[in-house]
């Protein structure tokens, strides 16, 4: 699974460094992003050779989403704060971390599966947990603040 998600994370990143703006995205693209996302906005297309990766915001989220060139999702990321967590993954974080404050979400959406990397910190050191839908958690970073 931990491939998995570096894979995605890194196909991601690389269409959005390597990406060029073109004309747009076709009509398939657009239909599908339209009735998916009808409230999104700052909308940014890129284009790479086999999919068009598109950067946008809804409620407040930053979002990337995949499609192929026929208008099917591949994978996406989103950012956003602890309180849009779901609330089982969310009181999970809570009763374990208790004493930890989360800084943010980074939430990632393939057809391998969702899940969560969810940055807590403390006085002392950074987190990284990783989360499944299921309240899963599993701790895959820590790290001393440069400031201790």
């Amino acid at each position: 699974m931990k491939k998995i998600s570096i894979a995605v994370f890194a196909i991601l990143m690389a269409s959005a460094s390597f990406a060029a703006t073109t004309g747009g995205p076709n009509d398939a693209v657009l239909k599908m992003f339209s009735v998916t996302f009808p409230q999104a906005e700052n909308i940014e297309w890129f284009e790479n050779t086999d999919h068009f990766l598109v950067n946008f915001k809804e409620a407040g989220i930053l979002t990337k989403v995949s499609y192929d060139k026929e208008g099917n999702f591949m994978n996406s990321i989103r950012y956003y704060e602890g309180k849009n967590l779901p609330i089982n993954v969310l009181s999970a974080i809570k009763k374990k971390y208790a004493d930890k404050k989360i800084f943010g979400v980074t939430e990632m959406t393939s057809q391998e599966g969702l899940y969560y990397h969810i940055k807590l910190e403390d006085d002392k050191n950074w987190y990284t947990i990783k989360a499944t839908p299921e309240a899963n958690l599993e701790l895959v970073e820590k790290y001393k603040k440069a400031n201790n």
